[in-house]
Order: C-alpha cells, then structure tokens, then sequence
C-alpha cells in the first residue's frame, strides 16, 4: 500500500473509532465538515484547493492528505494542488516548504492513474 493509502486508511479508522467512542463531537464536526463544503459560491474544486493551502501552513499531514485526495477527486489538477500548497509555504515559512516538499509530491504522484487521468 502507498503512503496516501495509508494515510487515507488510517484516517478511516481513526473516524470509525471516534465515532463509536465520541458520537456526539464525531458527527458535530461531520455536520460542520459536510455544511461547508457543500456547493455554493465556491465549488468544492475550490474550496478542497484552499484546505490544501491551510493544511500546508498548519503542516497537518493527514490533513493535507485527504484535501489533496479530494481536491483531485474534485477535479483540480497536479498542477493547481501544488500552486495551492505554494499559498500555504507563504503563511507556513520554511517549516511549510519541508512539509510540502517531504509529503506532498509523494501523494500526488501515488494517487490512482484514472483519478489524475480524468483531468
């Protein structure tokens, strides 16, 4: 399994635990999470672009991870999640580079071919 598998995996896991063990603040920041991604002004292209910049500024791995993954999902492409992590280095500094450097290329080129390929 790659590295955003993994990730992506964990993360699951980690829900399905919190869920069973914290309902009430699990399914509160489901509810938050799922109000304001939602279709609006912004698509959800955008807005998944725009929690790739604050995931890297706050250096949030699994964060990063799954905004990424979605933003691809979404339809953003290689190209537009890296120029989005570029805005999170200019609030981030240094610390923010390495992240994006260490982890972020690695997710993108491990995402599934027919998800970059729709592009």
């Amino acid at each position: 399994m790659n590295k955003l598998a993994e990730l992506l995996e964990e993360r699951r896991l980690d829900d399905e635990r919190l869920e069973k063990n914290a309902p009430d603040l699990f399914n509160g920041f489901k509810s938050l999470m799922k109000y304001y991604y939602k279709q609006g002004a912004l698509s959800r292209r955008e807005k998944e672009l725009m929690a790739v910049a604050v995931s890297v500024a706050t250096r949030c791995l699994t964060c990063l991870g799954n905004h990424a993954n979605n933003a691809v999902t979404a339809g953003a492409s290689k190209e537009q999640v890296l120029e989005a992590a570029a805005i999170g280095v200019e609030f981030g500094g240094g610390p923010s580079f390495v992240f994006v450097r260490e982890h972020l290329l690695k997710m993108v080129e491990e995402m599934p071919v027919n998800v970059l390929a729709r592009l």
